[in-house]
């Protein structure tokens, strides 16, 4: 899911580590959160795969004239001595990351893996499907469908088995049940508007 998250969001822009962390925030919410722990391990891996390319961006210390002042000399060498540890104690922050041609692949081929049983992933791979062929699109959103008609259907094979031990625990699975519905509902949608956006086979011949 990480890989995923991060190749999606280097599409836009190249960021750094502090910008990728807090984009990601936002766009996960509360479904999950990643740490700097995780993270750049993560862009690690994807640099080491040649997925995601790596920038160092270098603040060069300005200059100050020669003053012709000892006194004057020295404040302008701790200046420049300041200004490098500054930099070097925020390398983090000065490595900006960014997305190659076989990031971009790979991400096609994480957004089009026909698991979709992973509801973060797939909220991630709704986020970014823009990236997919409108063919490849319409089959994942369609297959989702199916994998959570499967879902309610079991779910609402286990209500009726819980409803008859324990009315509380045959609640939840009604909540569930509920959740599932409307999740459905708007997946329907989400169908339907693709259908509706992708030209008709007539409209090729």
């Amino acid at each position: 899911m990480i890989d995923l998250a991060i190749l999606g969001l280097l599409t836009e822009q190249e960021l750094h580590g502090y910008e990728l962390k807090k984009r990601l925030g936002e766009l996960l919410s509360s479904r999950a959160s990643i740490s700097f722990g995780s993270l750049y391990p993560a862009l690690a891996r994807l640099e080491a795969e040649a997925s995601v390319k790596a920038v160092e961006q270098r603040t060069a210390a300005p200059t100050a004239p020669m003053t012709g002042s000892l006194t004057g000399e020295l404040a302008a060498f701790k200046a420049r001595v300041r200004g490098r540890s500054t930099i070097a104690g925020t390398g983090r922050g000065k490595k900006v990351y960014g997305i190659t041609n076989a990031g971009r692949g790979r991400l096609v081929a994480l957004l089009a893996d026909p698991d979709v049983s992973d509801d973060r992933a797939f909220t991630l791979r709704v986020a970014f499907a823009r990236h997919l062929e409108p063919g490849p699109r319409l089959e994942l959103f369609e297959r989702r469908r199916t994998e959570m008609l499967t879902r309610r259907d079991d779910l609402r094979s286990r209500c009726d088995d819980d409803r008859r031990i324990d009315r509380y625990l045959g609640a939840l699975q009604e909540r569930d049940t509920d959740r599932l519905a409307h999740d459905l509902a708007w997946l329907d949608r989400l169908i339907d508007a693709e259908r509706q956006s992708q030209p008709s086979t007539e409209e090729h011949q």
